[in-house]
């Protein structure tokens, strides 16, 4: 199945959805990300699963909080038809996932959390990026990659890109966890060999999160290997999303 053009409800964007499907990948960008990061996966994973991304914000809605978003994105999904469920967020986008795996009730099923680049919640410090002057603000997000540059360069799409950005970090370096009963999914975490914001070994107390099994895949790359190693890792995803605990007769459910 081709991608189709996304469905927009509140924060999801339904990119590709059929009477076929059999499982339901819900992707979770990093901060700054541009809307259409994941719709290249969509011919990776195939007719029978659907890809589902969530965006931050809207111009009608700006959650409050990172726990603000994932109760958003949980009573989003609890609407959809009910499929086998994994989360897959990187970076910023792992701790939203977290969150809303905490809040995942039997009508989503999920089944897997998948965590890329980003060390554990708990683990998780403040920051204050957002709160730089904007040539300050536009150097540091360059700086960290993932985010074109072109966005940038002229200020009419500056004015226009600067802001959301901005609200992404606001979240993401205001959060504080939480403490609560561990996860009761299988987590999977997948890093960057050569990632410095959250290498594998910073990545392996994600095992604590979770009752379940734990496992972690390191690719080649930095903290975007994701980018260049897009084919890798979505492979590595419908590896997960095939295995017999994503079966709809055997969720994992939280």
């Amino acid at each position: 199945m081709s991608a189709v053009p996304a469905r927009r409800s509140g924060p999801l964007r339904r990119h590709t959805s059929g009477p076929r499907s059999r499982a339901r990948l819900v992707c979770l960008p990093h901060a700054g990300a541009a809307p259409g990061m994941f719709v290249p996966w969509t011919d990776g994973l195939g007719p029978d699963i659907d890809l589902v991304s969530v965006r931050y914000q809207t111009p009608d809605d700006v959650p409050r909080s990172v726990a603000d978003l994932a109760d958003r994105v949980v009573a989003e999904l609890e609407r959809l038809p009910r499929r086998p469920t994994t989360l897959f967020g990187h970076s910023m986008g792992g701790i939203v996932a977290y969150e809303v795996a905490r809040r995942c009730s039997s009508r989503v099923g999920l089944v897997r959390l998948v965590v890329s680049g980003t060390v554990t919640p708990a683990a998780h410090l403040p920051g204050d990026t957002h709160r730089l002057d904007d040539d300050a603000f536009v150097t540091a997000v360059i700086g960290l990659g993932g985010t074109a540059p072109e966005l940038f360069a002229d200020p009419a799409a500056r004015a226009v890109w600067l802001p959301p950005i901005r609200q992404d970090f606001q979240l993401i370096d205001t959060y504080r966890h939480r403490s609560g009963p561990l996860l009761s999914c299988p987590v999977t975490a997948l890093a960057g060999q050569h990632d410095h914001e959250a290498p594998p070994d910073l990545m392996r107390p994600w095992r604590d999160t979770t009752s379940g099994d734990f496992d972690l895949r390191v690719f080649p790359g930095g903290h975007f290997y994701l980018l260049d190693g897009r084919q890798a890792v979505v492979a590595e995803l419908r590896r997960r999303l095939e295995q017999p605990g994503a079966a709809p007769s055997a969720l994992a459910l939280p």
